[in-house]
């Protein structure tokens, strides 16, 4: 095992992580699969070539799922029937695969388009009113979270539990492993207690929403999933859907601040925000790396992995391939994916790909609108500078304070 990378860099390092593309950028140059190790963190095999993602991606056989566990040991200690899709492998990753499927559907979301939209401008229409503050808080936080609670079909009175239990999962302290942490309060257990209960309600009387259908989900074999499973399952869709759709948001809104005529672009034609926002995916992912691990013996390119290693897909490094992405690779162009381009891997690839991404790229295209729309100019405020959340595997400000007109 060879010691961390150029600068110091490891994905699990919280500082180094914070600004790591010019270590990202050398190891893609001279050991685009690197060995690394570091005092107090867990050795891993780093991937940051492109080519090289794709083919890990595609081997599901050799290369599972962890979630955010470090090691295989602690793996291993969580019973699989409390296991997210993204601790799982087949043949029970297909089968929840399947129910997220389900859950989640386009024609679903399709229906309450309006609903979000309605959201977003009254968020934004509040926040405008008041002449600007936190776009995290007071947009990029609530949205994500009422329109997923409005696909699982929680009553409305109750987003202010969402954003609550949402909110407690990605507050600072809860994002620190560095600082020890914070124990979870009692919402965490009383929001499970809710949703159990939304899972009785349907359980007795069918409701046509994604709890209603994952509740009604039948395996091959005639069996469904118990109640215990469907609170692991609605909570990792809540979970993995709000931070990620909230990091989407905010760097979108930077970027428009801070990449020049952006702004004046998607005002002039808005048919450019969406292509703008593969773009901020790309460049900007909110989940900056994907773990794997070694199920068997194998081979990254001519690099060997053994059975039971870590390995690390870096999303950050593989977005920005000079040999995918050309000499501009490291650039924001909003105007990039107005016409061909390869797939970025922010939302992964086959088997892994992420079920929430129709509904992502539909609430962060309603925000940037609605802030747009309801706006003649938008602008940081006087003073702010950028400051990432700590934990390392997400990518998004902490706040976002910006002055409105």
């Amino acid at each position: 095992m060879t010691p961390t990378g150029p600068g110091g860099y490891h994905p699990a390092d919280p500082v180094t992580t914070r600004d790591p593309y010019a270590a990202l950028r050398e190891l893609r140059r001279t050991c685009p699969v690197a060995r690394l190790d570091g005092p107090d963190l867990p050795p891993v095999t780093l991937v940051s070539a492109y080519a090289d993602a794709r083919a890990v991606y595609r081997d599901y056989r050799t290369f599972g799922n962890i979630g955010f566990y470090p090691s295989t040991l602690m793996y291993d200690m969580t019973a699989e029937d409390r296991r997210t899709i993204i601790e799982l492998d087949p043949p029970r990753h297909t089968a929840v695969r399947r129910l997220n499927l389900i859950a989640m559907k386009p024609a679903a979301i399709d229906v309450l388009l309006p609903h979000i939209e309605a959201v977003a401008d009254d968020l934004v229409g509040t926040f405008v009113g008041e002449g600007g503050g936190d776009v995290v808080s007071r947009i990029a936080i609530p949205l994500p979270a009422d329109a997923i609670a409005a696909v699982l079909g929680l009553p409305a009175a109750d987003a202010a539990l969402v954003h609550q239990w949402v909110a407690t999962l990605f507050s600072e302290p809860a994002l620190e492993p560095a600082t020890g942490g914070a124990p979870i309060p009692d919402i965490d257990s009383a929001f499970d207690d809710y949703l159990l209960r939304q899972i009785a309600a349907r359980r007795s009387e069918p409701h046509d929403d994604a709890i209603g259908r994952m509740a009604d989900f039948t395996h091959d074999d005639g069996t469904t999933f118990s109640d215990d499973e469907l609170v692991v399952h609605i909570r990792t869709i809540l979970m993995a859907g709000n931070e990620t759709t909230t990091s989407l948001i905010s760097n979108a809104v930077h970027r428009l601040l801070t990449v020049p005529g952006t702004q004046d672009a998607l005002r002039d034609d808005e048919s450019l925000i969406g292509p703008f926002l593969e773009e901020c995916l790309r460049i900007d992912p909110p989940l900056t790396q994907f773990p794997r691990r070694c199920l068997r013996d194998g081979a990254i390119g001519d690099v060997p992995v053994e059975q039971g290693e870590i390995v690390s897909i870096s999303i950050v490094s593989t977005n920005r391939d000079e040999a995918v992405w050309g000499d501009d690779a490291e650039e924001f162009r909003a105007d990039r994916f107005t016409r061909d381009q390869p797939d970025h891997l922010s939302f992964g690839l086959g088997v892994h790909f992420c079920i929430g991404a129709y509904l992502a790229r539909h609430t962060a295209h309603i925000a940037v609108s609605s802030l747009l729309r309801h706006t003649e100019r938008v602008a940081l405020a006087d003073g702010y500078e950028f400051d990432k959340v700590w934990f390392f595997e997400f990518f998004r400000p902490k706040r976002l304070d910006v002055v409105v007109s």
